[in-house]
């Protein structure tokens, strides 16, 4: 079996919404990468025969949306006059704790994290509870359709229809996405995905947050993936007042927990194991480029670092000490809805087995990851778990 080609996955999705506009302003229409998407896919042994049905109801979806999006937003041109201001950008090496922080600070009532449902089911924008209950509800039925539910992968990284999510999520909708590289080998993919201008996609990015606040009170975006990282030149262009906060932890439990996120994630759909860039040659070189960046004038302020442990600790203190960094107000009312979120969350991972990993299972040692991180560790005064 292989997937259909994208022209038919485009007239498949145009015939069950009776839609065929497919353009947005910055990153026109997604036939190119949806081309070499699918036939890296179609490589043989790349999927087992559940990994293929998976992905085609995957990418089915993902082009229904598209194209709904792209309707709605034409129906309700208000969004254009809405600004997005000063959002913050939450950095680091996967594993990090960045999404536990981007739960953390989405759970702020003066906040706003984009929501996994949101991203996956866009359209139709309606805030009532009856239309946002289907839109979870779908979602929560994709993320079960997709082995995403599965115990094996919860004890890696849980997921919800409701949880605040990184941004990798809404570019799925742009086919540019590295959360497809994620769940198999894509290598032609994988590279022109690096090749494309990403100011458009922040552009469109930006279009998308200005779309989900259209006529709701204000409030502040917190935006996050690991991959904002490689990209603060964009994000300064698309979102000039945008500030930063950069998450560290040592490399010894980064490399193998990553590996072994990894491998869960490619048993959902994949029938081979993941290749060596999954565990580390995505994120090589990314703090020197920061480290520089933050060094231009009138940047450094804009960018908090937030340790590991330390945030393992004390998360309230370290939200404290990040909204003092930043000049933000970090009131009573903030500080108990987030620790209205911590017990529930701590209630939720109780009951849940977390993965287990180390370097032997990646044939590293200390010293390997000494010899290619210890200068990140070092530059950045992070503190060892070993």
């Amino acid at each position: 079996m292989s997937l259909p080609s994208a022209a038919e996955l485009m007239r498949a999705a145009e015939i069950e919404t009776a839609l065929d506009d497919w353009a947005l302003d910055h990153v026109g229409t997604p036939e190119r990468l949806l081309t070499t998407f699918v036939n890296d896919l179609n490589q043989p042994s790349n999927l087992h025969p559940r990994g293929e049905v998976r992905f085609y109801r995957f990418l089915m979806d993902i082009l229904t949306s598209r194209l709904k999006y792209v309707a709605d937003r034409k129906r309700h041109p208000g969004w254009r006059d809405e600004t997005v201001k000063a959002p913050i950008f939450i950095l680091g090496l996967p594993r990090s704790g960045t999404t536990f922080l981007h739960n953390l600070l989405g759970s702020d009532p003066l906040n706003r994290a984009p929501r996994l449902f949101e991203m996956h089911y866009p359209s139709p924008r309606a805030d009532d509870a009856f239309t946002r209950g289907l839109r979870e509800t779908k979602c929560q039925e994709r993320l079960g359709d997709l082995g995403l539910l599965d115990d094996d992968w919860l004890g890696v990284h849980p997921m919800g229809a409701d949880r605040a999510e990184e941004c990798l999520f809404f570019w799925e909708l742009l086919l540019a996405s590295a959360t497809f590289t994620a769940l198999a080998e894509l290598p032609t993919y994988q590279e022109i995905l690096f090749q494309q201008d990403f100011r458009a996609i922040y552009r469109e990015q930006r279009d998308f947050l200005k779309y989900l606040q259209h006529g709701l009170p204000p409030r502040r975006w917190v935006l996050k993936t690991p991959l904002h990282v490689r990209f603060l030149e964009e994000i300064i262009e698309v979102f000039p007042d945008a500030m930063f906060i950069h998450c560290h932890r040592d490399t010894a439990k980064i490399y193998p927990s990553i590996a072994n996120m990894a491998t869960v994630l490619h048993s959902k759909f994949a029938a081979a194991a993941p290749g060596e860039k999954s565990i580390v040659g995505d994120y090589d070189d990314t703090w020197e480029k920061a480290l520089e960046f933050r060094q231009r004038p009138g940047m450094a302020e804009r960018f908090v670092d937030v340790r590991f442990l330390d945030f393992r600790a004390d998360p309230i203190g370290t939200v404290r000490s990040i909204y003092s960094r930043l000049g933000l107000e970090f009131s009573e009312d903030r500080a108990a809805a987030m620790e209205a979120w911590l017990a529930n969350d701590s209630s939720e991972r109780s009951g849940r087995a977390h993965h287990q990993y180390s370097l032997a299972d990646i044939g590293m040692t200390e010293a390997d990851i000494d010899r290619i991180s210890g200068d990140y560790l070092k530059a950045f005064d992070v503190p060892l778990e070993r």
